[in-house]
C-alpha cells in the first residue's frame, strides 16, 4: 500500500470516528437519577381578625396598640378595621382621618396587613327620605366612589384590600336591600380604588348568611345572581362572606336547606357560570359569642373555640378559599350575658385568653403560610449549550485525528512507519439534566346526602386541642347536597423528585411568597328557620348572624 493510500485511509477513519461520536451523542446525553427530598408544604390560609372595635378605640392610641399586640401574640398577622364614611367625610370635602390614621399606622408599625371595609353614608350624602339612617345607599352613587378614590390615595401602599360596603343582603348592612343598586356602588368603588392604587384588591358582596325575608333581606345566592345580572362581573377581585351560624358547625352544615355551607356552595356555583372560577371567596367575619345568644341558646367557652377548629379546619379545605377573618378581638363585657354583641372576643375583657384563643395560636402555629426552604437542586442543564460542547469536543477529535495522519504521511523517508491502525474513541460525555416535577393532587369532594348527614367528608388535621373537658371539635368539611358546585379541596403537594447530575455542581434555587362594621351588624334572620310574618324589630337575634343592633358604631 502507498504512502498516499495510507494517508487516505487514516483521515477516512478519523472522518467516520467523529461522525459516530456525534451520531450517538443524542443516546446517551441525558440520563435522569431520581433522588426523593422533602416535599414543600402546601401553603394555608392566612387567619386574621375582624375588630369593628379598634375605630371606637382609636382616639386612644395605647388602646390600639393593644389590641393588636394581642393580635400578635396569637400569631396573627392580618387585621380588618372599619372605615366608616358616614364618620369620616362629615361633609362634602371635608375629612377627619385621625381614627384612621391611627388604625394604620400602628398595624403599619407591626408589619401587619390592613383591610379595610368602607361603608355608612354621612348625613349630607343621604336621600332625604333616609336623612336619619346612617345604612341608606348615598343619593348620589358617585359620591361614594369620590371618598373611594380619596382615600385609596391616601393610604396607597399601607391598605391592602378594601370591601364595598358591609352586608349590603340585608337592611341593617344596607337599607333597602337592591342587588342592582349594589353594584352601582361596587362600579363605583372599584374604579376608583383602582385608579388610585391599583395593587390593591377589591372585594365585593361582604354578604350575610341570611334568607330572603320580604324587603328586610336578601338571600346571599340570590343576591349574587342579582349583582352578576346589573354586570358585576370584571368590578371586584373576590366576593365575601360571613358563614355565622350558632346552633351548627360550619362544616356539618349540608343537611340544613339554606346553612352558611349550602350558600357558600351555591354562590361558588354561580361565579364558576360567569366566568369567575380562578375568584376566591374570603371569610371577613366567622364567630361566636359566649354570652346568650337568646334565653334558650347559652353559648360556652368550649363551644366556641370547638366551632372556630372546626370552620378554619373546613374553610382550609375549600381551593377557592380566600383569607378568614375571626370576629373580634376582645369582649366589651364579658359578664354581660344578655347582650350578644359583647363577648366575641377571643380574649375576655381582662384579656385572659379564652379557649378559642389558644385554638387560634394553635391553628396558625401548625399551618404556616408561607411554603418550608425549598430542597437544593441542581438546576437543568442547557441542551443547546450541552450538544455545542459535544460537536466542539467531536472536532477536536477529528482534528486530532487529521493532524496525526498528515503526520504519518508525511515524515521522513527513513522513518519507519507503524502501519498499526489509527482507532480513535471519542467516548460521549453524559450530560445530567436535573429534573423537577412536583404533582399536586387535586381532591374534590362529592356527596352522597341523605336525611341525617352527609355521606362523604374532608378531613382537615391540625395539631391543635381543643380545651380540657370540651368535646373534639369536628373536622368535616361536608358537602352541600344541593344543584350547587361540590366543595372543592385545597390542593396538596406530592413528594418532589429532583434530578441528580455527574456533571455540574449544584445550584441552590430558592421560593418566596403575602365586624360588624362601626356602622352595622351582620345580618339578623336565621339561616335554617322559617321566617316570621311579624315585622322586624330593631335588634333581632338571629342563629346565622350576630345580633343586630341599630347603633351606628357596634
Amino acid at each position: 500500500m502507498s504512502r498516499l493510500e495510507l494517508t487516505v485511509l487514516v483521515v477516512l477513519a478519523a472522518m467516520v470516528c467523529a461522525f459516530t461520536s456525534v451520531a450517538f451523542l443524542a443516546k446517551s446525553e441525558v440520563r435522569y437519577t431520581g433522588v426523593e427530598v422533602a416535599a414543600i408544604k402546601q401553603v394555608s390560609m392566612t387567619v386574621g381578625i375582624s375588630d369593628s372595635d379598634l375605630f371606637l378605640e382609636a382616639q386612644d392610641p395605647a388602646k390600639v396598640a393593644k389590641s393588636l399586640d394581642q393580635m400578635k401574640a396569637l400569631g396573627v398577622n392580618d387585621v380588618r378595621i372599619v372605615i366608616p364614611w358616614g364618620l369620616t367625610e362629615t361633609a362634602n370635602n371635608q375629612y377627619n382621618w385621625s381614627s384612621i390614621d391611627n388604625m394604620v399606622n400602628a398595624a403599619k408599625a407591626r408589619g401587619m396587613t390592613i383591610l379595610g371595609v368602607v361603608t355608612t353614608t354621612p348625613a349630607w350624602a343621604r336621600p332625604s327620605t333616609w336623612y336619619g339612617d346612617y345604612y341608606a345607599p348615598p343619593a348620589n352613587i358617585s359620591d361614594y366612589g369620590d371618598f373611594m378614590s380619596v382615600l385609596a390615595k391616601r393610604y396607597s401602599g399601607q391598605v391592602s384590600a378594601y370591601e364595598v360596603w358591609n352586608e349590603p343582603n340585608s337592611a341593617l348592612g344596607l337599607s333597602n336591600p337592591d342587588p342592582a343598586l349594589y353594584t352601582q356602588m361596587l362600579k363605583a368603588g372599584y374604579t376608583a380604588i383602582k385608579a388610585a392604587d391599583s395593587k390593591a384588591t377589591v372585594i365585593g358582596g361582604v354578604l350575610g348568611s341570611v334568607i330572603s325575608w320580604g324587603g328586610f333581606s336578601v338571600n346571599p345566592v340570590d343576591f349574587v345572581k342579582g349583582m352578576y345580572a346589573a354586570g358585576a362581573a370584571g368590578y371586584f377581585d373576590a366576593l365575601s362572606f360571613h358563614p355565622y351560624q350558632y346552633t351548627t358547625p360550619f362544616s356539618q352544615g349540608a343537611t340544613l336547606g339554606q346553612s352558611p355551607l349550602n350558600q357558600l356552595n351555591a354562590i361558588r356555583a354561580l361565579m364558576q357560570g360567569n366566568g369567575d372560577a380562578a375568584k376566591q371567596i374570603w371569610a371577613t367575619e366567622y364567630g361566636l359569642p359566649t354570652g346568650t345568644i337568646n334565653p334558650s341558646m347559652p353559648v360556652a367557652e368550649a363551644q366556641q373555640a370547638s366551632y372556630i377548629k372546626d370552620f378554619l379546619d373546613a374553610w382550609n379545605q375549600l381551593s377557592y378559599a380566600g383569607k378568614a377573618f375571626l370576629y373580634s378581638t376582645v369582649d366589651r363585657s364579658s359578664s354581660n350575658t344578655t347582650d350578644g354583641e359583647a363577648t366575641f372576643g377571643l380574649y375576655r375583657d381582662d384579656w385572659t385568653m379564652k379557649p378559642a384563643a389558644q385554638v387560634v395560636k394553635d391553628w396558625i402555629a401548625a399551618h404556616p403560610t408561607t411554603p418550608t426552604t425549598p430542597p437544593v437542586v441542581t438546576p437543568p442543564a442547557n441542551p443547546a449549550d450541552a450538544l455545542a460542547a459535544a460537536l466542539g469536543a467531536a472536532l477536536q477529535q477529528w482534528l486530532q485525528a487529521l493532524a496525526a495522519a498528515f503526520a504519518a504521511a508525511f515524515a521522513p523517508p527513513t522513518a519507519t512507519v507503524a502501519a498499526a491502525p489509527a482507532t480513535t474513541v471519542a467516548a460521549a460525555n453524559t450530560v445530567a439534566i436535573a429534573s423537577t416535577m412536583t404533582t399536586a393532587a387535586t381532591s374534590t369532594a362529592t356527596t352522597s346526602p341523605s336525611t341525617s348527614s352527609p355521606s362523604t367528608s374532608s378531613t382537615a388535621p391540625s395539631s391543635s386541642t381543643a380545651p380540657a373537658g370540651t368535646t373534639p371539635p369536628s373536622t368535616t368539611a361536608s358537602v352541600a347536597p344541593t344543584t350547587a358546585a361540590t366543595t372543592e379541596q385545597r390542593s396538596g403537594s406530592s413528594p418532589t423528585t429532583t434530578a441528580t447530575t455527574t456533571s455540574a455542581p449544584p445550584a441552590t434555587t430558592s421560593s418566596t411568597s403575602a365586624s360588624t362594621t362601626a356602622t352595622g351588624s351582620p345580618s339578623t334572620t336565621t339561616s335554617t328557620g322559617t321566617p316570621s310574618t311579624s315585622a322586624p324589630s330593631t335588634a333581632a337575634t338571629s342563629t346565622s348572624g350576630k345580633v343586630a343592633t341599630t347603633t351606628p358604631v357596634s
